[in-house]
Parts: C-alpha cells; sequence; structure tokens
C-alpha cells in the first residue's frame, strides 16, 4: 500500500521537509592551504567560472577540451584551427553502444566517495545525509532511529576493569541488579560470579546483620556443599531469602503452620530461637528444646529447682539458664546434659548476658539481690564421665569459673546487655551502670529516669546504651563523650570513686505507659509499651519513622523484629508488618492465641510462645511452605513425637 493513502490529514508526509538545515549540516567552502594557493594563482572553481545567467564563456569551453579533440583537423579548416568550434558536433558515422545505467549501490557509493574525499566544501556528505533524511517518511525514520539507537548502545562493563565494574555494582539495590542480570551475557555471568555482590546485598537487605555475618558466612558451607563453585553460595541464598521475604510481605499468603505442646503451665517467661533450635523456660522449673528444622519437640532439660526466668543460647551448642532456686546452670543440648551448676546469688537470677573479650566468653548474671555476677563460662566440657554428673560448685570460693561480684545498684537488676568488655545494667533503683568486667571495675552512673528501668541495649557500634523505663520514655546515652548527657560529677561508689552522669544524650517520648521492651537493627531501635504502640525510631539520629497500636490499648507482651519485618503480641493480637512501607500485612495468623509471651523469627521461620485455653503452646509458622492448615502435635516424656487429631482437639478454639 502506498504510503501516502495511510498519511494521517494535516501531517506532512516528510516531517523534516521544512526544518532548517542546521549549521553544522551547511554546506562550507575548504579553508585549506590547497585552496589558498590556488587562489594565488589565479585558480578558480568551477562554481566560480559561471555566468550570472548560468551560461559559460565560449573561451572557458574550449580551454576545457580534452587535448586529442582540440588537435582534430577538418578538411578546409586547417588553417583556422583557432577559431570557434562548431554549434553541434558532427555524428560519428559509427553505432555507438548504449552505457548501462549505474545501479542504485554504484550511485551511492560513487556520491560518498565524492562528497567525503574531492569535495570543495567541508562538509558535503553530512550535507547529503540532512537532505536524504528530510525526505523521509514517518515510517522510514521510525525505522532508521531505531536502527541508531541500537548500534549506538555501549557495553560499560565491557569498556571497564571488572574492579571498577563491581564497585559499581555494589552501589545498586537488589532491583537494579536484577535488570543488569538481563542486559546480555557478558553482564549476567560477571555478576553471578561476583560472590562480593550478593554478599552485599544479604547485608543492605536485611537478611543478615553485620554482627551476624561471620557466622553467617561459616554455616553456608554446609548449607551448599553440593555446589561445584562455592561462591554460588551466596548468590543462590541471597535469592532464597529474597524470595521467603516476598512470601512475608504477600498479604494472601498463608505460611505452613505446626503446634507443639509447651509446659505444664500456660505462661512461658522465656523463648530462644536459635541454630534450629527452640528453646522455652517456665515457671514448671523444666526447659524445652524443640527441633526447628523437623518442627517437632526434641527433649526436656530438669535440673532446676525453680521457675526459669532466663536463658541465653551460645554458639557451640550451649545453654546458660538462671532460675528462682537462684542458680546458674550450663547445658550441653546436643546431649541434653547439665554440665556445671554455680551457686552463689542470694535471690531469683533474673536476666542473663554473655559476651566474648579476646577469645574468652563471660557469663553475666543479673539477680533481685541487688548484684551481678561474673563468671568463665565453661567451653566444650562435660560431667564427670563415670557418673555423668554435673560439675556443682555451692560457694563461689571453690568456683574456677567465677571471676567477680558487680556491687552498685540498690534494687534488683532487672536488665543486662553487653559486648566485649562492657556491660550495662539496669535497675528497679532508676539507675543505669556501666562496667568493665575485665577491670571489674564501675565506670559510670546513668541518671535520669524518675521509675525502674525494665530494659537495656548496648549499641556497641556507637557506643552508646539505650534503656527503657516505667516513667515512659527511653533514653539515649553516649559513651564515647560522655559530656554529650549531661552534668559530670565525682561519686563514692562501693569504696571506689566513679563519674556520675545526670541527664541522657536523647530522651525519646510518645509512650503514655510502662515502656518494657526494647530492639536494635542495623537501621531501627523499636520500643513497645504497656500502652499498646510500637515506636520506631532512626537507629542513628533517633528521629520517629512510625508508631503500630494495638486494638483496645492492649500491653505489648512480646516482639521481634528486623531491617524488614516486625512481628508483635498482645492478648488476642498477632500483627506483622511490613518496615519498608509502613504496613500491616498480616492479622490473622494465630487468630486462638489468648496471649503471646514470646516472639522469635528468622528469615523461614515464625516461633511464638503462647497461651490458648489455659495451657502454653509453641507455634512455627514456615514461609517456605504454602498452606495455612494446622498441624498439631504433642510431645511424650521423649524424643518421639505423637500426632493427635486435629479437629477433636483444637475445635473449642477455632
Amino acid at each position: 500500500m502506498d504510503n501516502n493513502m495511510l498519511a494521517t490529514p494535516g501531517v506532512p508526509k516528510y516531517p523534516l521537509q521544512d526544518v532548517p538545515v542546521p549549521y553544522r549540516y551547511q554546506l562550507r567552502p575548504i579553508a585549506s592551504s590547497q585552496s589558498k594557493r590556488a587562489a594565488a594563482t589565479g585558480a578558480v572553481h568551477y562554481s566560480s567560472q559561471q555566468r550570472e545567467d548560468g551560461s559559460e564563456d565560449e573561451e572557458q569551453c574550449h580551454k576545457r577540451m580534452k587535448p586529442n579533440q582540440q588537435n582534430v583537423s577538418s578538411p578546409g579548416l586547417a588553417e583556422d584551427q583557432d577559431g570557434p568550434l562548431p554549434i553541434s558536433p558532427i555524428a560519428s558515422p559509427c553505432h555507438t553502444p548504449k552505457l548501462e545505467e549505474p545501479s542504485i549501490d554504484e550511485v551511492i557509493g560513487t556520491a560518498i566517495s565524492r562528497l567525503s574525499g574531492s569535495t570543495p566544501h567541508a562538509n558535503g556528505l553530512p550535507s547529503l545525509i540532512f537532505r536524504l533524511v528530510s525526505n523521509m517518511d514517518r515510517t522510514q525514520l521510525s525505522d532508521l532511529v531505531n536502527i541508531i539507537a541500537d548500534n549506538l548502545k555501549r557495553d560499560l562493563f565491557h569498556s571497564l576493569p571488572n574492579e571498577i565494574t563491581v564497585k559499581i555494582l555494589l552501589n545498586l539495590s537488589s532491583q537494579d541488579i536484577f535488570s543488569c542480570l538481563l542486559v546480555n551475557k557478558n553482564w549476567n555471568k560477571l555478576i553471578k560470579d561476583a560472590s562480593v555482590v550478593w554478599k552485599r546485598l544479604m547485608l543492605n537487605e536485611g537478611f543478615v546483620t553485620h554482627d551476624q555475618f561471620p557466622s553467617y558466612c561459616n554455616g553456608l558451607p554446609s548449607k551448599y556443599n553440593h555446589l561445584i563453585n562455592p561462591d554460588d553460595r551466596f548468590r543462590l541464598d541471597f535469592l532464597e531469602n529474597n524470595w521467603l521475604l516476598q512470601n512475608w510481605y504477600d498479604p494472601s499468603y498463608k505460611p505452613g503452620r505446626t503446634c507443639l505442646d509447651g509446659h505444664s503451665t500456660n505462661v512461658v517467661t522465656c523463648l530462644q530461637f536459635e541454630n534450629n533450635y527452640i528453646i522455652t523456660g517456665a515457671d514448671d522449673k523444666k526447659i524445652n528444646v524443640y527441633d526447628a528444622e523437623n518442627d517437632q519437640f526434641l527433649l526436656e532439660l530438669n535440673g532446676h529447682e525453680g521457675g526459669v526466668w532466663a536463658l541465653k543460647f551460645v554458639e557451640g551448642n550451649i545453654l546458660v539458664s538462671g532460675s528462682t532456686d537462684r542458680s546458674i546452670r550450663i547445658w550441653n543440648i546436643e546431649t541434653g546434659k547439665c554440665t556445671h551448676v554455680f551457686k552463689g546469688h542470694t535471690s531469683t537470677v533474673r536476666c542473663v548476658e554473655v559476651v566474648e573479650y579476646n577469645g574468652t566468653k563471660y557469663v553475666i548474671t543479673g539477680s533481685r539481690d541487688n548484684t551481678l555476677h561474673v563468671w568463665k563460662l565453661p567451653m566444650n566440657a562435660e560431667p564427670d564421665k563415670d557418673n555423668r554428673e554435673p560439675a556443682v560448685f555451692n560457694t563461689t570460693d571453690e568456683n574456677p569459673y567465677f571471676v567477680g561480684v558487680l556491687r552498685g545498684h540498690m534494687s534488683s537488676v532487672r536488665t543486662v546487655s553487653g559486648h566485649g568488655r562492657i556491660i550495662v545494667s539496669g535497675s528497679y533503683d532508676h539507675n543505669l551502670m556501666v562496667w568493665d568486667i575485665i577491670d571489674m571495675k564501675l565506670l559510670y552512673i546513668l541518671t535520669g529516669h524518675t521509675d525502674r528501668v525494665y530494659c537495656t541495649i548496648y549499641d556497641h557500634k556507637r557506643n552508646r546504651c539505650i534503656s527503657a523505663s516505667m516513667d515512659t520514655t527511653v533514653r539515649v546515652w553516649d559513651l564515647e563523650n560522655i559530656k554529650n548527657n549531661g552534668t559530670i560529677s565525682s561519686v563514692f561508689c562501693n569504696n571506689t570513686t566513679t563519674t556520675k552522669v545526670s541527664g541522657s544524650m536523647k530522651c525519646l517520648y510518645g509512650h503514655t505507659a510502662l515502656v518494657g521492651l526494647l530492639c536494635l537493627s542495623d537501621k531501627f531501635l523499636v520500643s513497645a509499651a504497656a500502652d499498646g504502640s510500637l515506636r520506631g525510631w532512626d537507629s542513628n539520629d533517633y528521629s520517629r519513622k512510625f508508631s503500630f497500636h494495638h486494638t483496645n490499648l492492649a500491653a505489648i507482651t512480646s516482639f521481634s523484629m528486623n531491617d524488614n519485618i516486625l512481628v508483635s503480641g498482645s492478648e488476642r493480637q498477632f500483627n506483622v508488618y511490613n518496615l519498608r512501607t509502613g504496613k500491616l500485612i498480616h492479622r490473622k495468623l494465630l487468630t486462638d492465641a489468648e496471649q503471646v509471651w514470646g516472639i522469635k523469627f528468622n528469615n523461614r521461620k515464625l516461633v511464638a510462645a503462647i497461651e490458648s485455653v489455659g495451657h502454653s503452646y509453641v507455634e512455627i509458622l514456615d514461609f517456605a511452605t504454602r498452606n495455612g492448615d494446622k498441624t498439631l502435635r504433642t510431645r511424650t516424656r521423649t524424643r518421639v513425637d505423637q500426632q493427635i487429631d486435629h479437629n477433636s482437639l483444637w475445635s473449642s478454639t477455632l
């Protein structure tokens, strides 16, 4: 079909036909040395040898004749060779063969050759091209644009050293990386082989924290031991975690659900979820251990003579527990045996922390006797091989693992946190104390709260500590420059002089009731209170980022979070939030939970210790499977799980 028939009325067929020729495409005389020499000798261009009316001088025509034509003589005209040429040449008596017309390719080639080489104008070829383009219709122009655009594309990575390319990739988001993978085979291979890019993405996307990264790298070889190229494991693990995160973020996604029988009491006092172990403690004096990989009960740890109120899991499958029986027990999770019993506190052991300094791990325990005890953690120790009984140390004097007592608080020590040699404790005496456990020295007394301190966090990256109190506030203390907090004074405490700080660097307001829970990630500081609210702050400057509220002002009893997800629980409420968008994702995952006592999760599984119908249970939600059906498993006093009827037991609660 003729393009003229397809032309739109009022739209020119050749859009560029009336466009003025740009200066760079206009014909301009060549200002070369050759042309200057020609001008000096009186030579002129052919275009200047024409008359104004377009005709040529007869004399010039005569000069332009070929030599053989000028020497040809005719009868009777030999003496008049210098006379004018005849108006019309005499036709040749012989037949002149017909010349073949040159092909279009030859014409174009000849034109380009002359315009680019011997033309008397500087840019004859660009001018020709522009004029040709000006006579193209829209369809032809569109085809030409596509051809030019495709051929002007440049492979940026191909022209750069790999080191520079990788540095560029390290600054891209995951979505940008996915787009780069689709560019071409070279980009795809380069990115896939750059393990450092996938490591950075694991950190940037919040799938692993900087503190967890060394242990994370150490655990990958066993997970991907089938790979020929070991560096592929970082890419594969990132893709797996990214897929899992999309499942978390999908409101319609229903994770696989398993319910495990809990303790004989309805309240679970502490919960740990580490290295595929789920560990719970309760007032029934027992510690339950579950296999998180296979979602089943594993074993029961017996030995405490009072309720278990503090647990701390340590790498190497070691567990430290504190109890109302005033003792600390060290357990080997693999064997289910207690290896050591430390005694020394005179009241309930309420909190436990484990830190490492110069290759030695230390256990710090806080008690209602107002003191903190410091112990060295026995590593890879087993009980006596003959009777398999734990090593019991009834006094600190006979205990080779005992380091010392930290005294200074005037009331119960409710919370302890630390890193390296620095420990921060919070007490019902309204104060925080900062300790050096290597020198066994009190460094600072931090005052400012007007009621009991319930939670502390030591932020070792920024050298700050954070506290939450019954006075409804959250305070931030700068330990790098202690003068940033307030008034500094020297006081006498526990037979030594120490520094007292009155005031804090920041005081975060917003809650209207007891703030009992804190959590810190690389991006956020989150506080939870008895007023049913959770408030998020920037972990660097503590500006407000978000706030979530449970209905009916139900007190937040537990929550857990990372940079991407926050999960909170209260009376008959269990919510999952997207921290990238600040929106509630799930609120009906555990509708039958009457109370939520503890929450922990990793990138794949969410674990909650709940109360339902007067009993405690451990709920496991798996975001790598999609079904939403509840599988209920109860336990016997052995390692063997027993499947029971789902409908008969849960009909009253669903």
